[in-house]
Parts: C-alpha cells; structure tokens; sequence
C-alpha cells in the first residue's frame, strides 16, 4: 500500500509540472535572423550584366545569366527548397535585376536571409 501512496502522491505533484516550460508551438520574434549565414551568395556583375553566385564556403562563384538563378541553385549547386540565400546591395544599374531574382527565388521557394549579417 505504501508503494502505491508513493506512486500516486509522485504523480500529483509532477502533473502541475507538466505544462510548464516553453511552447514547440510559439513562434519565432518577427526580428530574428532565419540563420546566421546563407547557404549561397548572390551578386550582380554590372560590368557583364550577369549574375555571380557562389555557395558561401566558395571563393569564387559561377557566371551566369540572372534569368538562370533558380535553375542553377537547384540543378547544379542541388540546393533544396527553403535554402537561405543572399543578394548583396547592387549597384544601382542591377537593382531591377536583382529584385526579379529575389521575386523569382522566393518563388521557388528560396529564403532571404534577411536582417544584418557579416560580410563574406
């Protein structure tokens, strides 16, 4: 009988417990980075009006047409829908380019990493 008075005597002071701590289901701050660095860099080449983009652990990056970008991040660099992407301020001349590849990219399901980040 003394077994049974622990157990339950446990359990009723362990129930009110249960519902404390953090919700998996609250979301995150509106202001909060999606993560801490992109998975690839995206930057504009006035000189060629072309696109560069690069994985982050890259150096150098790929030439190509800006029309291609999403093409590109999936079939060649095999980067998944919801990867983090980058696109650095464009000179001027590039801005309309780089928004069509930030529209097409979120599109295709791509994230932006919004929010201050370090430079690569």
């Amino acid at each position: 009988m003394t077994g049974l008075r622990t157990i339950s005597a446990s359990i009723l002071i362990l129930l009110p417990l249960a519902g404390c701590g953090p919700s998996a289901n609250a979301p995150a701050p509106a202001s909060a980075p999606i993560a801490a660095r992109p998975d690839v860099v995206i930057k504009f080449d006035a000189e060629h009006h072309t696109c560069v983009v690069a994985l982050y652990s890259e150096p150098q990056g790929s030439a190509i047409p800006c029309s291609d970008v999403v093409p590109f991040l999936r079939d060649e660099l095999r980067l998944p829908s919801g990867a983090i992407y980058d696109i650095p301020n464009a000179p001027d001349s590039g801005k309309s380019a780089m928004n069509q590849v930030g529209d097409s990219l979120n599109a295709a399901g791509y994230r932006f990493i919004g929010g201050p980040h370090p430079a690569k």
